[in-house]
């Protein structure tokens, strides 16, 4: 009976499952991310095999080398809300070939929010400081609401960041080497109405504060998508509400960098040039040059402090007196241009404090009125008389004159 239940249960198939139809959903933030260089570098060696030419870094590069490694079979739909285009189609066939999209559906240039106004201000690297600190101080613009101060270095994070911080300014910093706790500290200071953080591109994407008034591009991105994200900071949102301002501080050496930019946003979204009162910008520029002095000054006083404390601390552990010639006096204990430039930073120092304790004017005049200057305007404008030419008048004049 055994052997006969064995039998039975052998002869007994179950029915094959039905194909299952699958749709798989991939979500990205960074849509427009140009795929790896052992990728690249594998499709070159894949092309020059096959003997066809190949662009190497397209628009939907990374998508296709992660469709690649999930094995994804059948058409495939890419959907990219940063482009003035709903979707186009890439076929199995061709996903292989090629990276880039056919020409019938290649998406166009990129899209930035509709509440979004582009500005730009050109001027030499050393001025930058001088425009900026202007620009948020005097103008109506940088003084809407939290500012987010975008550079392409940490050590130009930590310049530009105690730079206005020796101005007085509420300024935070935010980069990668920072703690966590830090990090969010400055993130939340976001949420004050009157707060500036100066942040590396890590503050780029992940960050929902609707409240950022103004993005600042410090130094001109490098790639158009992080122009993108880095603006995509302001004008979050629907509705009316949902405006900011982006301004680009662009030097002659990243008039190329920013013409890539140019190229790939829509005509729609032109960059309209930042009139600033030279009057106001010759102050800001004396306050901005003592304050670099000051930054400068300090800098050196903190790498020697951070010496001493270390040496210090290595001569208790090992037992030992530390000499004094291991001791570093700073500036102080420097040559005649040292002493010369710890002079110059106190003086400064004084001036700045000086400067600093009367406030800076707005600006009275143009596309940037500041809200005081704008009520100043409507109190005169009841009192304005407007100018009229009579030729007759005018001629009896210069007869009786005669």
């Amino acid at each position: 009976q055994h052997e006969e239940l064995e039998d039975e249960q052998e002869d007994i198939s179950l029915p094959a499952a039905p194909p299952v139809q699958r749709q798989t959903f991939v979500y990205s933030a960074t849509l427009t991310l140009p795929p790896s260089a052992s990728y690249v570098a594998k499709a070159k060696k894949n092309n020059k095999k096959k003997g066809k030419a190949k662009k190497a870094v397209t628009v939907d590069g990374a998508i296709a080398e992660i469709l690649e490694k999930a094995r994804a079979s059948g058409q495939t739909k890419v959907v990219d809300l940063t482009s003035a285009d709903k979707h186009y189609v890439l076929a199995p066939s061709k996903r292989e070939e090629s990276q880039a999209p056919t020409k019938e559906s290649k998406p166009s240039s990129s899209r930035l929010p509709p509440g979004l106004s582009l500005y730009k201000i050109e001027c030499t690297q050393r001025h930058k400081d001088s425009h900026l600190y202007a620009y948020l101080v005097t103008t109506a613009q940088g003084a809407a609401g939290p500012c987010l101060v975008f550079c392409n270095s940490i050590a130009a994070v930590r310049r530009v960041g105690a730079t206005l911080q020796a101005l007085k300014l509420p300024v935070r910093m935010l980069h990668a080497n920072m703690a966590q706790k830090a990090r969010l500290k400055a993130v939340e200071s976001l949420r004050e109405p009157r707060s500036i953080v100066v942040a590396t591109d890590v503050a780029a994407r992940g960050l929902d504060i609707p409240s950022v008034a103004t993005v600042v591009h410090y130094d001109v991105a490098r790639q158009v998508d992080t122009f993108i994200h880095r603006a995509g900071r302001t004008a979050r949102g629907m509705g009316e509400a949902a405006i900011g301002s982006s301004l680009s501080l662009i030097s002659p050496g990243e008039d190329k960098t920013h013409g890539k930019v140019c190229e790939a946003l829509n005509s729609k979204h032109l960059f309209q040039e930042v009139n600033m009162d030279g009057r106001l910008l010759a102050a800001a520029q004396e306050r901005a040059n003592l304050a670099a002095k000051v930054v400068e000054c300090d800098e050196v006083e903190t790498k020697a402090q951070k010496s001493n404390k270390w040496f210090q601390e290595a001569a208790e552990e090992a037992g030992m007196d530390l000499d004094d010639d291991m001791i570093d006096e700073g500036l102080a204990g420097g040559d005649q241009r040292d002493q010369h430039k710890l002079r110059e930073a106190k003086a400064a120092r004084a001036r700045l404090r000086q400067l600093l304790a009367q406030p800076m004017q707005t600006q009275r005049f143009g596309k940037f009125l500041s809200s005081n200057s704008a009520a100043t305007e409507q109190e005169v404008e009841a009192y304005v008389v407007p100018l009229t030419h009579d030729r007759k008048k005018n001629k009896k004049r210069k007869g009786k004159r005669k």
